[in-house]
């Protein structure tokens, strides 16, 4: 019995076991220019970091390799600060997306300092994403500026909570990209793997 079992286990124990790095170039965002995102429906203003894509491409590589599965990507990767549906539903109230792009330009959203915590993955019946789980003090710093303006400007408290935040880079998915409305949060709870920066 044992004798069949252990190519199954050896294909386990080589697919648990595989090592996931990223090239630490993905930190050196400074000179990649702000993209401001704005427009008038309802997922078209949005604040977001952008990420050196090179190194986020080679680990979309090893995932796909990994999975064995063919995932779609965006062939580009940034961090979201402010999502749509926050500045559509919320925010836009009582702050334009002009300010919130002016508070980002003066806190050098690029500069901005992010640690990689891990690989995640989230799912919804047979969808699958994937992303790279990331903490930033100072992306977190910018959300509480826009939460203060907003709330001097009298938005109501608790509608919009700078800490309630969940910096990821997206890496790719097998339909469409899932968010926290379909259940997923990309946070430390949804790690699949560790990844090495080299």
């Amino acid at each position: 019995m044992l004798k069949f079992l252990l190519p199954f286990l050896g294909l386990l124990f080589s697919l648990s076991s595989f090592a996931f790095s990223l090239s630490k170039t993905v930190y050196n965002n400074a000179d990649l220019a702000f993209i401001k995102h704005e427009g008038n429906g309802a997922f078209d203003s949005y604040l977001s970091m952008d990420v050196r894509y090179a190194p986020v491409k080679e680990l979309f590589k090893s995932v796909v390799k990994s999975e064995r599965k063919e995932l779609k990507t965006r062939g580009e990767a940034h961090i979201t600060v402010i999502t749509p549906v926050e500045y559509f539903e919320v925010l836009k109230s009582k702050v334009s997306m002009k300010e919130i792009n002016e508070i980002a330009v003066k806190s050098s959203i690029q500069s901005s300092t992010f640690k990689v915590i891990c690989l995640g993955k989230g799912a919804l019946k047979n969808d699958e994403t994937y992303f790279i789980v990331v903490n930033s003090m100072d992306l977190l710093q910018i959300r509480k500026k826009v939460q203060k303006l907003f709330e001097t400007r009298g938005g109501t408290q608790g509608s919009f909570m700078a800490e309630h935040f969940f910096p990821h880079i997206t890496l790719g998915f097998t339909t469409r990209d899932l968010h926290e409305a379909d259940g997923v949060i990309k946070n430390d709870k949804s790690c699949m793997a560790d990844i090495d920066i080299l």
